[in-house]
């Protein structure tokens, strides 16, 4: 009974606080607030797990669940965010947030730059992380969505990954489609700026495809001289075969 009542004092002191995802060291900071019995903290949190008031999502980390009454419960991009620190939603899951497709992906994708470790209560069909190098963890920016604030890759970012890893974005035909459909409302200087951050292939995938949706060749100069030795696949996961372009170091392996 003890920490049940404890319990729920907590929950409403956090909810009045904002939070809907909170660690174990911000419960004990609200038990000090509330000048209730440190020693009560954690076994009021397992009460709360047990009886559905609050999900563990990892160690040291809860959620308000659905069934709490205390507001609206975080959204999957907030859980997504407290299962991995750093990360931002990325791939299928930003090109749908940024209107570069209308598929509605089933699993939630995110980069980062840290250990991709998702604990076994949560359902691995549901997130996926991918793990990337320090250096390219860029092109992101802070969104809203309903009540929540959370990291996402910027159109230009998420274009790119798709070049990259086409397969985690629906296949490279979404990913073309995207450019076609949207490339007038991008900025052409900071897709290629990133892209010349990124690697050799996505640099000349790019310039391949700009020139394709009639980008000016002055425009495209860095991505022209880059260097590159050898080819590269058009589509990554495609079959050695079709025509060489030159120009591009680029093997044209679609539609082949």
């Amino acid at each position: 009974m003890k920490q049940s009542i404890v319990g729920l004092k907590l929950l409403r002191h956090l909810a009045a606080s904002g939070l809907r995802i909170f660690t174990v060291q911000q419960a004990k900071e609200a038990t000090r607030e509330l000048n209730l019995n440190l020693d009560y903290t954690t076994q009021a949190l397992h009460h709360l797990v047990k009886e559905h008031w609050i999900t563990r999502l990892k160690k040291g980390v809860y959620a308000f669940s659905a069934e709490s009454g205390f507001g609206e419960p975080p959204h999957d991009f907030e859980i997504a965010m407290a299962l991995v620190t750093p990360c931002a939603m990325s791939h299928w899951t930003a090109m749908h947030h940024h209107h570069l497709t209308q598929q509605i992906p089933n699993t939630i994708f995110a980069i980062t730059p840290s250990s991709t470790s998702i604990p076994r209560l949560i359902p691995k069909e549901k997130y996926h992380f991918i793990k990337i190098k320090q250096e390219s963890y860029f092109g992101i920016e802070k969104v809203w969505i309903g009540e929540a604030q959370v990291q996402m890759t910027d159109p230009e970012r998420t274009l790119l990954d798709g070049l990259m890893s086409p397969e985690f974005c629906g296949d490279f035909q979404e990913v073309l489609h995207a450019f076609k459909m949207h490339y007038n409302q991008m900025s052409i200087e900071r897709i290629i700026q990133y892209a010349l951050k990124l690697d050799h292939s996505v640099v000349k995938r790019l310039g391949w495809i700009l020139e394709k949706l009639g980008i000016e060749e002055s425009r495209l100069q860095e991505l022209l001289h880059f260097p590159v030795k050898g080819y590269r696949k058009l589509e990554p996961s495609g079959p050695l075969k079709g025509p060489y372009n030159k120009k591009w170091m680029i093997q044209e392996n679609i539609g082949v």
